[in-house]
């Protein structure tokens, strides 16, 4: 699984935030063309009004020919706003200052043609002057407003002069127009101060979301693997190294942490309930397989906030420990060969030349007998210890285990005492792969199913090894187990089955280093041998292929 690809699927992160959610929009033909809507409107309802005889009205009742003609041409201004705004041409800046330029001259006319602001058209003057110091505020939005104000004043200073409104309305005139002028000073240094702060909120939504992206891939490439849990312990977050871990599943987002790791769900549960916000560290065995160390932190508010939950695989720490166990080992063996095997061949040596006197007598010859045998069963031990100590790095391959295990079997079958019907094979996933050195994995298998021939029966005639090759779901591992039918090991034993030297056998044969030396193998390859303890009887020991894959 590449990296790269893996980060191009994982979305999402630990504040929920994703740069396609920050979106604050500066497009002003919205507004424009909403404008354009409310001047058709306005035309219309002029028209009807124009059409029609209201006496309580005082709208072009001045001059009924000038304010005929100016709403049928502003009804066709209007219609032609609808198309420029939908086409948007010429541009949003040019149709601003237009639109607002033709309503002040038009809402004059009107003002004029229906004798002054009696009329109450004189507030409908607010809009288009307002328009500009929103969509495009600055010196030419002011200078707009101060000619609506000098135009609106000198209309009512020449209608006073001809008798048609009173000085009242002057006053009232001028109250208006302070108040348009006051009103669009607010409104253009209102909405600057809002563009600038719709400006830094976009920066500042921007900035969140890279950070957000950044923090994204950091998790992606760190090899701990990290899962963002929220206060119902749904996945939030995943990231390639604890979705391998996790089984590469599927579909992960929102689901439960139970659908996939019921175990590390169990310890989540009480780490919130007993010891949260404290942060805390578990040893866990993913679906019996995995071995995980899973550390717990608390974001936020306890139960409400996120957790964040580290998977650190001690395959790594096992080998290094492995490492430096076998070379503590070499250094004794070689003290062994030296201090043990010397004096050893010495005795046998001596026993041997004993053995040829022609005086001895049966119990001397018995002495002789237990001599030798005893030096050829110590002799065995120290080549055990030496050929472990000086097993060479594990050279692994990539081994199909269907294939490997049916060539094993055939070739154990026939050094065996063992019939081809008495050693099976099932593997759930035919076309598994692992990577393991095939020459280590011949001795391990070779050891576990000869001590099932030697010790599982008393009658070999009645054994029967079944090997079987599963993948739990959710799981990145193979399990191999191999089972046989047998009276299986005792359970004060159990404990101490792959300690060096210890052995069950009471016939005083095998050195105990079988088991021993079979764990060793497996942990070198970056496996794992545990022994199960079945219900019905019989012994199943499991091999862990901790970095198995699957191959199609």
């Amino acid at each position: 699984m590449q990296s790269g690809a893996r980060t191009g699927e994982i979305v999402g992160s630990i504040g929920g935030v994703s740069s396609s959610e920050i979106v604050v929009s500066t497009d002003p033909w919205a507004p424009i063309q909403l404008y354009s809507v409310y001047r058709l409107i306005l035309a219309g309802i002029l028209l009807v009004l124009s059409l029609t005889e209201v006496s309580a009205v005082r709208i072009g009742g001045y001059d009924e020919v000038v304010f005929s003609q100016a709403v049928n041409i502003y009804l066709g201004v209007a219609v032609l706003g609808i198309f420029l705004a939908h086409f948007r041409q010429p541009g949003a800046n040019y149709q601003v200052y237009l639109n607002s330029v033709s309503d002040i001259v038009f809402l004059l006319i009107v003002a004029y043609s229906s004798g002054g602001i009696t009329s109450g058209l004189g507030i409908l003057l607010l809009l288009p002057v307002i328009l500009p110091s929103i969509l495009s505020p600055g010196q030419i939005s002011l200078l707009l407003s101060a000619s609506t104000v000098i135009a609106l004043l000198g209309l009512e200073t020449y209608l006073h002069s001809l008798n048609v409104d009173s000085s009242n309305e002057i006053f009232h005139t001028g109250v208006l127009s302070l108040f348009i002028m006051v009103i669009s000073l607010a409104a253009g240094s209102w909405f600057e101060k809002a563009s600038k702060t719709a400006e830094l909120a976009k920066r500042r939504g921007i900035d969140l979301a890279n950070l957000s992206q950044l923090n994204q891939s950091i998790l992606d490439q760190l090899q701990t693997g990290i899962i963002v849990l929220d206060h119902q312990a749904c996945i939030r977050h995943l990231n390639p190294t604890a979705w391998d871990m996790l089984g590469q599943p599927g579909d992960w987002r929102e689901k439960t942490l139970k659908e996939f790791a019921p175990e590390l769900h169990s310890h989540l549960d009480y780490w919130r309930h007993n010891v949260s916000p404290k942060v805390a560290s578990y040893d866990i065995k993913h679906w019996k397989s995995t071995e995980f160390t899973m550390r717990l932190s608390q974001l936020g508010i306890k139960n409400q906030g996120v957790v964040l939950m580290y998977l650190e695989d001690t395959r790594m720490q096992r080998e290094k420990q492995q490492d430096v166990k076998m070379a503590s080992l070499g250094q004794l063996t070689a003290n062994i060969a030296h201090e043990i095997r010397n004096p050893l061949g010495a005795i046998s040596h001596a026993a041997q030349l004993l053995s040829e006197s022609p005086v001895l007598d049966k119990a001397d010859e018995r002495m002789i007998q237990i001599i030798q045998a005893n030096s050829k069963r110590m002799n065995g031990t120290i080549e055990s210890v030496l050929n472990l100590s000086r097993k060479s790095n594990p050279k692994r391959e990539n081994i199909r285990l269907k294939l490997w295990l049916n060539d094993f079997i055939n070739d154990f079958v026939m050094q065996s005492s063992l019939q081809k019907n008495q050693v099976s094979l099932f593997l759930d996933v035919p076309d598994a792969a692992i990577q393991f050195d095939p020459t280590h994995l011949h001795q391990v298998m070779w050891n576990l199913c000869r001590n099932a021939e030697k010790y599982a029966r008393d009658d070999v005639s009645e054994l029967h090894i079944d090997i079987q090759g599963t993948h739990p779901s959710h799981t990145r591992d193979i399990m191999l187990s191999i089972i046989d039918n047998g009276k299986g090991v005792p359970d004060k034993n159990i404990d101490r089955l792959f300690e060096p030297f210890f052995t069950t056998s009471s016939k005083g044969e095998g050195t105990g280093l079988g088991l021993f030396m079979a764990r060793e193998l497996c942990l070198s390859n970056g496996a794992s041998l545990e022994y199960i303890k079945l219900p019905a009887g019989g012994s199943c020991f499991r091999l862990i292929f901790s970095q198995s894959n699957l191959e199609n």
